[in-house]
């Protein structure tokens, strides 16, 4: 499979997660066709090794995307991955806020003007 071009600009929409890491924010964004194509993650509080961790998941993650992987197949392998903390994981917040872009009703505008919901 080859991994799509990336066009100049795409409509994303950007989620603001609450984790045991603290705050993190999961932007999606959307091609022509308002599929998901890559995600990024930013942590409120850059520096530790989640947000390397995190670089290097959404890197791999948005390859797949834009290679063709179904959306929901990583919405299922991310969601319900647990730590010694709890379930409110950042992996869990990513395939939450993956599964919100995915579920939200066309009408909504999700992503059609750059912005969407800080949940």
């Amino acid at each position: 499979m080859k991994k799509k071009a990336r066009p100049g600009s795409l409509p994303s929409v950007t989620f603001q997660k609450e984790t045991h890491c603290g705050r993190i924010y999961v932007t999606v964004t959307m091609d022509q066709k308002g599929k998901p194509f890559e995600i990024f993650v930013r942590f409120g509080k850059a520096g530790h090794c989640g947000a390397a961790v995190f670089d290097g998941l959404t890197r791999i993650l948005s390859y797949g995307l834009r290679s063709g992987l179904d959306p929901r197949e990583a919405v299922k392998a991310l969601g319900g991955i647990g730590c010694y903390y709890g379930k409110d994981t950042c992996m869990n917040a990513v395939s939450d806020a993956l599964r919100e872009v995915l579920e939200a009703p066309e009408t909504e505008g999700i992503g059609s003007e750059g912005a969407g919901p800080l949940t």
